[in-house]
């Protein structure tokens, strides 16, 4: 009988190990929100000590803006990471969409 209780509860055991495995395997993965996504280099611009560039995600454009003598950047990095949602609101956003345009007319 003792052997019977054991092998039973071994069994539950694996079935139990087997079903939380499928389980955890199966259900879907999300990322958080705060989690970082990479944004690609599709524009930039230099003008007198400020570097303008705008990087594009999936969902978004994000912009970083350099001082060049302070920040020490002549270049725009290819690709940062990103926040998935810009931190700009719209007014800052179009203002520095309309200094990109106006400065590569």
């Amino acid at each position: 009988m003792k052997q019977l209780t054991k092998m039973l509860a071994t069994t539950l055991k694996t079935v139990a190990t087997i079903t939380l495995s499928l389980f955890i395997s199966i259900s879907s993965v999300h990322a958080s929100p705060n989690t970082a996504v990479t944004a690609n280099l599709v524009k930039y611009q230099a003008n007198e000590n400020l570097l303008i560039c705008q990087y594009q995600t999936i969902s978004a454009s994000h912009f970083q803006v350099f001082d060049t003598v302070l920040d020490n950047e002549s270049t725009c990095p290819t690709n940062i990471q990103v926040a998935p949602q810009p931190m700009l609101t719209k007014a800052e956003e179009a203002q520095l969409k309309q200094m990109l345009s106006r400065q590569s007319n």
